[in-house]
């Protein structure tokens, strides 16, 4: 090889080194003297604005495998908040991801894990609770993977919480959600994105994620875990299931409607509600005696809950649940494009409407499923109108029965207390009614849109008739073996029913 060819090739290498040696600058710094290098791990000077920062003044070792760590668990959380930044700005993350995608597939899935936490925390804070936000997602995205990523979040937040930190219906929702056993706080995101079929796909479901966890605000009912009841609304944090035994009477009428929901027999169905309907009134009056004037523990104050309303016809199935509140003395706001209804209430008045409101959902579905079966040729039970007409139907005529059901056992009370009880629940009515004006200030009410299905509305009429609750309905052994009511009539259309 001759002089020339030889200087050219080591004219070549010297510039690769020093190509090399600027490219790790860019990267990691200055070099210094020593050999070590100083500087950000990103490069640029000064902080970011999504928590990232430079380290003007700390060194790094390339030969230190811990220092070789800390640059990249510094590049893998800048790259993520940048992610983050993206999608809070409603902008593409993929240059961040293709840069995550280049890197350590393990600590890149630490650093997610370490980002989710801290977002999570923010969830919490703005008053979501772990059903409320695992059927949020379910709702919002088909994206499985992104599905059990937040479902794994869940699991490894409660997982990584002191128990004595976590309220008890905190944890009644954890446990329902059967998302704990196998779950583990370290690695949880690698086992939730293994249904990706690419680390592409992977990354996009962790940035999917960042996105579904931004979250509005919602009122903080039961005190997220490290918080004291000092963060919840109501003020006093107070229960609907507190950690003391079960309200004998709400089981025993929680069991009368498991046994409405499971007979095949509508007549026997309603028997078995309207017991469980006067249960729940007479309960509400006897509580109320129980605790007036010096006798009133401060446990025993307006709680709230939110109820999940399901789509379809959610618009519908909240007015039923307004009816039912209302006959309790309870009130309900519906929140909008969450499909959730919040209920203010005395704690046994709003255990007693969310059961009720369960129950007549299941025993509506049923109904409907049989006028399906049932229907003269031709009508069209599966359409859209059928079904909105029943359940705006079937709501309207619940409220009318149940509201014979409170006459009827006002009634039966009023023998033993005479007139005692009417400003007692008049009192509790007003602290309800104070407690949620003075919360909900700006509430805005809107007429639902009436389906005109004839045939849905007289379905969802006979179907609510068929449930009536009133006290004529039963014996006193109703519990056990109810006496089947004859079907009401079907009340003639009028003219204003289609207004």
């Amino acid at each position: 090889m001759g002089a020339n060819n030889r200087a050219r090739r080591a004219a070549k290498s010297k510039a690769r080194q020093q190509a090399r040696r600027e490219h790790a600058q860019r990267d990691h710094g200055q070099r210094d003297r020593s050999g070590r290098v100083s500087g950000g791990a990103t490069g640029g000077t000064g902080g970011n604005s999504y928590g990232g920062r430079q380290h003007d003044h700390d060194t790094y070792d390339f030969n230190d495998p811990f220092a070789r760590e800390r640059i990249l668990t510094e590049q893998v959380d800048a790259l993520w908040h940048e992610v983050y930044g993206a999608v809070s700005r409603d902008r593409s993350s993929e240059p961040a991801r293709r840069r995550l995608a280049q890197l350590d597939a393990s600590a890149v899935n630490r650093g997610a894990e370490r980002l989710l936490l801290l977002q999570i925390d923010q969830v919490w804070a703005h008053g979501w609770q772990p059903a409320e936000l695992v059927r949020h997602v379910t709702r919002v995205t088909k994206n499985r993977t992104t599905r059990d990523a937040v479902s794994a979040l869940v699991a490894a937040d409660y997982l990584r919480r002191p128990p004595t930190s976590i309220d008890a219906r905190w944890r009644a929702q954890i446990e329902s959600l059967d998302i704990v056993q196998g779950a583990t706080t370290r690695d949880w995101i690698t086992t939730a994105l293994r249904g990706a079929a690419t680390r592409a796909e992977a990354l996009l479901s962790i940035s999917e994620t960042f996105a579904t966890l931004r979250l509005g605000r919602l009122d903080v009912l039961i005190p997220p875990p490290g918080a004291d009841s000092s963060t919840t609304w109501p003020p006093g944090g107070g229960a609907v299931a507190p950690d003391t035994a079960a309200d004998p009477v709400i089981e025993r009428v929680r069991n009368l409607l498991a046994k409405a929901e499971s007979t095949e027999f509508e007549a026997e169905a309603a028997a078995f509600t309207a017991k469980a309907q006067e249960l729940i009134v007479r309960h509400a009056i006897d509580q109320a005696m129980l605790t007036a004037g010096d006798r009133r523990s401060p446990e025993d104050r307006p709680v709230a809950i939110r109820v999940f309303v399901d789509a379809p016809y959610a618009d519908a199935k909240s007015l039923l649940l307004q009816m039912i509140a209302r006959q309790s003395r309870c009130r309900t706001v519906f929140l909008t494009g969450l499909d959730m209804s919040t209920v203010v209430g005395f704690p046994a008045d709003v255990a007693a409407v969310h059961v009720l409101f369960t129950s007549l959902l299941v025993q509506a579905q049923a109904a409907l499923n049989n006028a399906a079966r049932t229907a003269a040729p031709g009508t069209r039970t599966r359409s859209a109108g059928f079904r909105a007409a029943f359940y705006q139907a079937f709501a309207q005529r619940i409220d009318e029965r149940l509201s014979e059901a409170s006459k009827h056992a006002a009634d039966a009370a009023a023998a033993e207390y005479g007139d005692a009880f009417l400003p007692v629940l008049a009192g509790r009515q007003q602290e309800v009614d104070d407690l949620f004006n003075d919360r909900f200030t700006n509430l805005t009410s809107g007429s639902m849109r009436r389906s005109y299905d004839r045939a849905g509305w007289a379905s969802g009429q006979l179907a609510a008739d068929t449930a009536k609750l009133h006290r004529g309905d039963l014996t006193d052994e109703a519990t056990d073996d109810p006496t089947p009511p004859e079907p009401a009539a079907l009340r003639p259309f009028s003219d204003n029913q289609w207004s």
